[in-house]
């Protein structure tokens, strides 16, 4: 068995080349598994910082690499197909590819955070987990993965529990809600609608509500449209349809729904816009945004109000939910993913050291746990051939009344005892005959242990006495 891990992320490739590949990760497992031959399982991780990609192929069927640098044909295959799905030329992407122990330290760092954009985020490790629930539902996903996957979510917990790494703040949620409270007057008070209705969208509330906000509505452009579609009637906000995605996250959460014709309405009425869908084509246009500011003016000039806070909208998707053309929209400010990165705190360089440590002793524990679940195939064999001399015997012997006489027992159990060292000794006479013993000898211990044999055996006849 041999683990790959092929990977593009923020910092190597760019968000750019990270947003093309990642564009739709849907069914992305069974497609490479399906076009690569031989693998025996394939999980595909898709965040708003990463695509990566675990191949498991059996140590029998690895291709070799063709030179110093070049990678297996099984990741040269499923590179050109990730580069097909996202429209690029072949090799253009640049990928990460990396197996064995590097791709364990590799695939440990990140589930610690290590290789986030925000260094030491804890979603990154739920959002694995995921992945492997999914690879599961979709048959892709081996036993040697699901070991892998769990080893580095619990190595991950590790680092959060001895570093302080995963301190408050350390998260795209907690930064991008830091930079929008400094152009807001009041977070808490807020009026706030979160578009989208995934995981992220859930730690996006969970954020939210740490920081004490509590008027939070969330529309779900995809689920409304379904919803439309089946003739669904959306009611006001906060009585949507019962079908309707947006509605079921938000009743298990207590909060609004914002329906498929409110959302211009609620634009211009909240303080806050979050998008964290990434399907890859917009869902805030200019023309939603461009009305929305101008129905606040038109409020404030009823009322006489002086210019208020602009209306700050923060894009988490990695295949942008806003279009970049807000960001030039008087009244408007747009936060993005490049923007957050920017302001990213560093982490401090003695935890990362320690994290570090802790992942490098981490992957050199599980490449040697998989290094002996490679030898499951041997210790098979080892027990199916004691199992077979058992059977064996076990058919000669002649109970009378069910019971077999203790003579008789004797002599199945010596010449089970024969059976079973026949080979070993043929071994240890072609040894000694080819002034192999002392090899011979290490492998028995190996094997047996100490089984009172002399370190060194007596010479040859005819040899230095």
């Amino acid at each position: 068995m041999t683990i790959h891990l092929l990977s593009a992320d923020h910092l190597s490739q760019g968000l750019d080349v990270v947003a093309r590949l990642g564009v739709n990760p849907r069914r992305l497992g069974p497609d490479i598994l399906a076009a690569v031959p031989g693998l025996r399982g394939v999980l595909v991780l898709a965040t708003c910082n990463r695509l990566a990609v675990l191949l498991d192929e059996p140590d029998g069927a690895v291709t070799p690499p063709r030179g110093p640098g070049e990678s297996s044909l099984a990741v040269r295959e499923a590179s050109a197909l990730l580069e097909r799905r996202a429209g690029m030329p072949e090799g253009s992407a640049g990928l990460s590819a990396v197996r064995g122990v590097d791709a364990y330290r590799e695939l440990i760092a990140t589930a610690a955070g290590l290789r986030s954009m925000v260094v030491g985020e804890r979603e990154i490790a739920g959002q694995l987990r995921r992945s492997l629930v999914r690879a599961a539902e979709e048959g892709t996903v081996s036993a040697d993965l699901c070991r892998l996957v769990e080893r580095a979510s619990a190595a991950s917990r590790r680092v959060a529990r001895e570093t302080a790494l995963a301190g408050a703040g350390r998260s795209l949620v907690a930064v991008g809600l830091g930079l929008a409270a400094q152009r807001m007057p009041a977070l808490e008070g807020a009026r706030v609608v979160v578009v989208g209705t995934g995981a992220y969208a859930g730690a996006t509330v969970a954020a939210l509500r740490d920081r004490g906000v509590r008027d939070i509505a969330v529309h779900s452009h995809s689920g409304a449209r379904a919803a439309h579609a089946e003739g669904l009637a959306q009611g006001p906000r906060g009585h949507g349809a019962g079908t309707d995605r947006a509605t079921a996250f938000a009743r298990k959460r207590g909060l609004a729904v914002v329906g498929p014709h409110e959302l211009p309405d609620c634009l211009a009425g909240v303080d806050l816009v979050i998008t964290c869908r990434g399907l890859g084509s917009p869902v805030i246009t200019r023309g939603l945004i461009d009305d929305a500011l101008s129905r606040r003016r038109a409020a404030r000039e009823r009322a006489s109000q002086e210019a208020a806070h602009p209306l700050v909208i923060l894009d988490l998707a990695l295949s942008r939910d806003v279009d970049p053309g807000v960001a030039d929209a008087p009244g408007a400010l747009l936060i993005d993913l490049p923007r957050i990165r920017q302001a990213v705190p560093a982490a401090q360089t003695a935890q990362v050291e320690a994290a570090e440590a802790i992942v490098a002793e981490e992957a050199g524990a599980l490449d040697r746990l998989m290094g002996g679940r490679r030898m499951d195939p041997v210790i098979r064999a080892l027990r199916g051939r004691a199992e077979d001399v058992v059977a064996r015997e076990a058919a000669r012997l002649r109970p009378v009344d069910g019971r077999v006489d203790l003579d008789d027992a004797v002599r199945a159990l010596e010449r089970l005892a024969a059976a079973l060292m026949h080979a070993p000794s043929q071994a240890a006479r072609a040894a000694g005959e080819s002034g192999r013993a002392q090899d011979y000898l290490t492998a028995l211990s190996m094997v047996l242990g100490g089984i009172g044999v002399p370190d060194s055996p007596a010479p040859r006849a005819g040899g230095a006495r």
